[in-house]
Order: C-alpha cells, then sequence, then structure tokens
C-alpha cells in the first residue's frame, strides 16, 4: 500500500476525530451524548458491520486466516499478560491494576475496526471481529478478576455474549451455510455499518476533549503503558510469527490491532470498578494521540 494513501485514509480519520473534539469544546456533545453514541456503535452499528461481512465468498483462505488470527491473538494476550504482571509492580497497587488493563487490551473496535474498515474493507472488518472473540473472553475473565469484582459465571458469560460476539457467531453461521441477506436489509446493514467509523472518531475526539493535558506529562507510568502498547507489544507480536507459516493477511490484522491504543473500556472499568479512573483517562488519552503517528507506520509496515 502507498504511502499517500496510507497517509490521506488515516488523516481522514484524524479529520473526524477533530470533529468530535470541536463538538464537546463547543458542548455540542456532553458527556451523556458520549456514552449514548458509543452504545449505539457497540450494539447497534458494529453488529451490523460485522453482520454484513458475513456476504463474503466464504473460502479456506478465510477458515486458515481466522484459525490462525485466533490462535495468534490468544498467544498475544497471554504474554501481554505475563508483561504487565512485571513491569508494573513498582507503580503501587492504586496504579497497578489500571496500567495492567491498559497493556493488555487495546482499542481495537472504536480504533481498530474504523481502521480496518477504510483500508481492508469489509474483509478487514471481519478479522476484526474475530480478533474480539479472545479478546471479549479475556476482558471478562482476566479484565473482571485484576479489578478484584466477584463475578458469576452466568454474568460473565452474558457479558462475554455482546451483541457484536452474537453477530460474530451468526456471521459465521451465514458464511458457512451460504445464507443470502436480502437485498434491502443487506443494504441497509451496509449503510448502518457505515456509521460505525465517523461515530466511533467522534466519540475519541470528544473523549480527548475532557482531558488534563498537565496530567499526562506528570506520570512516568503513562509513558511506560503507552511505549508497551504501541511499540513493544506490536512488534513482540511481528517478532513471534513471521518467521511461521503464518498467512499475511492473519499476521498484518494481529500486528494493527495488538497496535492500537489502551482500550476506551480501561476508564469504563476503572470508573465502575473503582480504580484510578483518572490514571485510566489519562492512560487511553496519551496512547491515543501518539498512536496519530505509530499508527500511520504500523500500516506502512504491515500493510
Amino acid at each position: 500500500m502507498s504511502a499517500s494513501l496510507v497517509f490521506f485514509e488515516v488523516l481522514i480519520l484524524f479529520i473526524i476525530m477533530g470533529a468530535g473534539f470541536i463538538a464537546a469544546k463547543t458542548k455540542i456533545i456532553d458527556g451523556d451524548t458520549k456514552k449514548h453514541i458509543a452504545s449505539f456503535v457497540i450494539n447497534i452499528t458494529l453488529p451490523a458491520v460485522i453482520l454484513a461481512s458475513s456476504q463474503m465468498e466464504f473460502t479456506a483462505e478465510k477458515i486458515t486466516n481466522s484459525i490462525w488470527l485466533l490462535c495468534m491473538a490468544a498467544v498475544m494476550f497471554l504474554l501481554s499478560i505475563g508483561i504487565a504482571s512485571f513491569a508494573y509492580k513498582k507503580s503501587g497497587e492504586d496504579k497497578e491494576t489500571v496500567l495492567k488493563f491498559a497493556t493488555v487490551f487495546s482499542n481495537s473496535a472504536y480504533m481498530g475496526f474504523p481502521v480496518l474498515q477504510a483500508l481492508l474493507g469489509s474483509e478487514g472488518v471481519f478479522y476484526g471481529a474475530v480478533f474480539l472473540i479472545p479478546f471479549n473472553v479475556f476482558v471478562w475473565t482476566y479484565g473482571v478478576v485484576i479489578f478484584k469484582r466477584h463475578n458469576s459465571i452466568r454474568r460473565i458469560l452474558m457479558d462475554i455474549l455482546s451483541p457484536s460476539m452474537i453477530a460474530m457467531l451468526a456471521a459465521f453461521m451465514m458464511l458457512g451455510i451460504g445464507i443470502k441477506i436480502p437485498y434491502p436489509l443487506d443494504r441497509a446493514l451496509d449503510v448502518i455499518g457505515g456509521l460505525t467509523t465517523p461515530l466511533s472518531m467522534i466519540v475519541i475526539g470528544a473523549t480527548l476533549a475532557a482531558v488534563n493535558f498537565r496530567i499526562l506529562f506528570n506520570d512516568k507510568w503513562i509513558y511506560i503503558a503507552t511505549a508497551i502498547r504501541l511499540l513493544v507489544l506490536p512488534a513482540i507480536a511481528y517478532a513471534l510469527f513471521f518467521w511461521m507459516a503464518v498467512p499475511d493477511m492473519a499476521l498484518r490484522i494481529l500486528v494493527l490491532l495488538v497496535g492500537m491504543p489502551c482500550a476506551a473500556a480501561t476508564t469504563i472499568f476503572a470508573q465502575q470498578f473503582g480504580g484510578n479512573a483518572k490514571l485510566a483517562s489519562g492512560v487511553v488519552s496519551f496512547s491515543t494521540l501518539l498512536s496519530i503517528a505509530t499508527i500511520p507506520l504500523l500500516i506502512l509496515a504491515f500493510l
């Protein structure tokens, strides 16, 4: 992929993010509006774009890529957990949990899907949805455990089976059986799914507008977590798997999604479970800002 094409595709995303930033600064979007838009993306537009991807031709290549991606993603989550368990021992108990979560989980939905959709279309989104399977499993098991929230197995399973996960399972079934969605519904899913990228970037921009930037530059642990998230983990992912007989598409998707900034869920979990919400907001915002530079580099290197 040419450097100019990458530059313009990513620039478009960050221009949309800028619109969200301005809207929040001018009070067009407030905190409640931002939450409602985020919920709409996660529960409506993202499942729609996943379902729309089921109308692709289902080939042996897609099965192979999906299996490789599932396995490699699981390995990377386990490695990330191991790295996080050692990296932040001296940060203090108040910070350690947030930093662990921020290191293990990338913003693969809000940031990853718009990038994949812009660069690879519905095929990229399909593989992104595959990556969400182990992501959701680890979020609602490891993520819950480190925040010391004791949850029932039933509740954890309900959280894992999110609308996006259900859409992914339905898409696999339709691909496998060869079910074709009627044109009006297929077109409607395309249009609704098309809202995922602009709305996601607007939410991220609006989130950045609420950040106290002085906090970002006064905590060394934010720098460390961001470096691990944006640089170290994607480098490990590539170094670990490139010498194997891994399909190029699966490896590229893995490296790109592993190299996304810290998950927006870091702040949500910290607020909900009594963690350090200010640190969570800081590390998510700082890593998102720096990803403006690192994401184009990852795309040029691996896509």
